[in-house]
């Protein structure tokens, strides 16, 4: 949160230090959990995929630092960004990725942390999904209800007709993830679906990383100044009756964006295997 902003809050709600100081130091702190932790399991799939044995920490050490670098002269060549990390922003960053590696190493290497990490993570964008998916009969009993008090009763809850956008953003945004994973959404193609399976792996496993994985990462970079703006003034509906709650739906985009990329590395790492010949 840029200190313009954090003034600009101070001038609208005076003493409000939640606001001020409490809440950019929660993004931040979870902003460094996905890059210290999040961004980097993205690769292990990659350094699987070209190394074997405790070596393939190594490998993923060198994908890790050759991307940060990639990233600091890209924000270096662009100040507007204002993204420069500090060096002790950049020590801790470090530091966790120094560690995974040493993990990674006492392990065995890359492929041991992805079969204890992949059926993990299938488990927690299953869960949340399989969750949200019974928003959708809740949904329906929500809307004849609607429609029977409005038309019959001439009765009107705003409450009630906002609770769908929010039942329906959340079924949309967190079951999204697992749709991909189970290969439930809708695929246009010409040449996947009669392609050969290691071709498959090959455009699943490039498709992951040349398009998913950005986006992913884009959705993370520009929505958190978006929710933490809503956070900061407690964003609600503009009804007086209606939800005040809109900060916790657009809470739910960075976690689209983290489910989604969560299913890429399940997918990532299944493509893989086929192209290494062990599926």
């Amino acid at each position: 949160m840029e200190p313009h902003f954090r003034r600009s809050l101070y001038e609208q709600a005076p003493g409000s230090v939640f606001a001020v100081t409490i809440l950019p130091l929660i993004g931040d702190i979870l902003n460094w959990i996905a890059a210290g932790v999040v961004f980097p399991l993205m690769f292990l799939p990659l350094a699987a995929l070209f190394s074997r044995g405790r070596h393939s920490g190594v490998i993923w050490l060198c994908f890790i630092a050759g991307v940060t670098l990639a990233g600091s002269l890209f924000a270096s060549a662009a100040p507007a960004l204002s993204v420069t990390p500090t060096p002790a922003q950049a020590g801790i960053f470090l530091l966790l990725a120094v560690t995974l590696s040493g993990v990674m190493f006492a392990s065995g290497g890359v492929q041991p942390v992805i079969a204890r990490l992949s059926p993990l993570i299938k488990k927690i964008v299953s869960t949340s999904a399989r969750a949200v998916m019974w928003l959708l009969l809740l949904m329906a009993l929500v809307q004849f209800g609607i429609v029977i008090l409005r038309y019959v009763f001439g009765i009107n809850y705003i409450f009630m007709q906002e609770s769908i956008t929010y039942m329906h953003g959340a079924v949309f945004l967190l079951a999204a993830g697992y749709a991909l994973l189970t290969d439930d959404h809708v695929r246009v193609d010409i040449f996947y679906r009669e392609a050969p399976a290691k071709r498959k792996a090959l455009i699943d496993f490039l498709g992951t990383y040349f398009l998913l994985f950005p986006i992913c990462l884009l959705l993370l970079w520009t929505a958190s100044p978006y929710v933490a703006s809503s956070w900061a003034v407690g964003e609600g509906s503009a009804e007086t009756s209606g939800i005040q709650g809109v900060f916790i739906l657009k809470s739910m985009i960075p976690a689209f964006a983290i489910l989604l990329a969560m299913a890429g590395f399940n997918i990532a790492a299944r493509a893989g295997d086929t192209l290494r010949g062990r599926t």
